[in-house]
């Protein structure tokens, strides 16, 4: 298993200087899909690929890391203004598929931006959200989601679908957090409330701090978080469905 040792800001600078305008327009038409087609052809097409077996071992699983940042935490009420994602293949991660997004907003982001530190004019050459959504769903259809507190973005992104697409994906993640919560309850440790954020994670298990609420700095860290834990399950022949029963809180 190889866990990277970057910090989140060796992988934002590493980003810059990849020719992402070049990599944008060659995802122009992913898979024949725009977020121009029929309310629900992109979902359809993401629906209509095989998930994952849960008896597929995870060590030859493609994952997909995200994080987002929101402008609250009520998704019917509450927009997304940034996403990043991460790529997880094989226990190793694909940093040239890591991917970093502001999205434009219908509101301000208002008070929010004291925790994500996105504000109103950064957001004015944003990408639109369906496009942005069009193309996660359509490089991922098949992988296995994950994030930290994972009912947060299960919720954001299916939401957003059904009001862009007219139907939400049907999303299963694997949290790491509830991965964390498990791990340590078997462990008969006594969680406070603070226990379980993810820069408490990381420092338990001993890894880079992550700068919270940027999206891909987060992305980037649950990514470490979970090849950790994966390691430390100890097991080569783990399944995907023995991870989601180790996921449940």
């Amino acid at each position: 298993m190889k866990v990277s040792s970057l910090t989140w800001r060796g992988l934002l600078s590493w980003l810059q200087i990849l020719n992402w305008r070049k990599f944008a327009n060659s995802l122009r038409f992913v898979r024949g899909i725009t977020a121009n087609e029929p309310v629900s052809a992109i979902i359809r097409q993401f629906e209509k690929t095989a998930t994952a077996d849960p008896k597929q071992k995870v060590a030859s699983t493609r994952f997909v890391v995200i994080d987002l940042e929101t402008t609250g935490l009520n998704a019917k009420t509450d927009y997304i203004v940034s996403i990043g994602w991460v790529v997880i293949q094989s226990q190793e991660l694909l940093l040239s598929e890591a991917k970093h997004y502001l999205i434009t907003s219908p509101v301000s982001v208002g008070q929010s931006a004291v925790f994500h530190g996105v504000h109103d004019h950064d957001l004015k050459q944003g990408r639109d959200l369906s496009d942005v959504l069009t193309e996660l769903l359509s490089v991922f259809a098949g992988a296995v989601f994950v994030a930290h507190h994972a009912s947060i973005e299960q919720r954001f992104i299916t939401t957003a679908c059904q009001r862009l697409f007219g139907k939400a994906p049907k999303l299963r993640f694997v949290d790491t957090m509830a991965l964390e919560w498990q791990r340590l309850q078997q462990q008969g440790k006594v969680l406070k409330n603070k226990d379980l954020q993810l820069n408490a994670c990381l420092e338990r298990h001993h890894l880079p701090i992550s700068q919270q609420h940027h999206a891909l700095a987060d992305a980037y860290s649950c990514a470490l978080l979970l090849l950790c834990q994966l390691k430390q399950s100890r097991d080569p022949q783990l399944s995907l469905a023995d991870l989601y029963r180790m996921a449940r809180m």
